[in-house]
């Protein structure tokens, strides 16, 4: 069941990505490069986004964030897109991406953006389900290598597989 992230989450969270990270041969650095992992309310919900995880037994399986990036121009960005390796292949990364392009689309964004890494594959394979397409870069992330785009509007229907 996919939740709203709430503060008495954070423990659950934190353990969440320190095995993502650990599974993809990067260390979990929750006070450098992934520090918007503690800083959900401000980073997230403070600029009309969202960051949401998806639960079994009360345990963490996947996570979706939306940051507002460009307030003028009503685009989003989706960020720490993970579902764990033994948890994918049953449809939680488009339930997921589905949800949060809905509440953006709810929420007046127009453009979605993400950047991942080519390795990406499942994700990818979502993505481009969703019409996300290929844009140069647009941020300073120097680990990602691919950066995309989705336009979105009321009305939108996407294929949620």
């Amino acid at each position: 069941m996919l939740q709203r992230y709430i503060s008495s989450d954070q423990d659950q969270l934190e353990e969440f990505m320190r095995t993502m990270y650990n599974s993809r041969g990067y260390v979990f650095d929750p006070e450098g490069s992934h520090f918007d992992i503690r800083c959900i309310e401000r980073l997230y919900f403070g600029t009309g986004g969202g960051f949401w995880l998806l639960k079994e037994d009360q345990s963490v399986i996947g996570t979706i964030g939306l940051k507002g990036i460009d307030s003028e121009n009503r685009i989003g960005e989706i960020k720490r897109f993970f579902v764990l390796p033994e948890h994918q292949d049953k449809g939680y990364g488009k339930s997921m991406m589905s949800q949060a392009i809905e509440f953006a689309r709810q929420a007046g964004l127009i453009k979605l953006r993400l950047d991942t890494e080519k390795q990406s594959y499942k994700a990818m394979s979502v993505f481009r389900s969703f019409g996300f397409y290929e844009i140069p870069k647009y941020n300073d992330n120097d680990i990602a290598e691919l950066f995309m785009e989705l336009s979105i509007s009321k009305g939108d229907e996407f294929d949620d597989g």
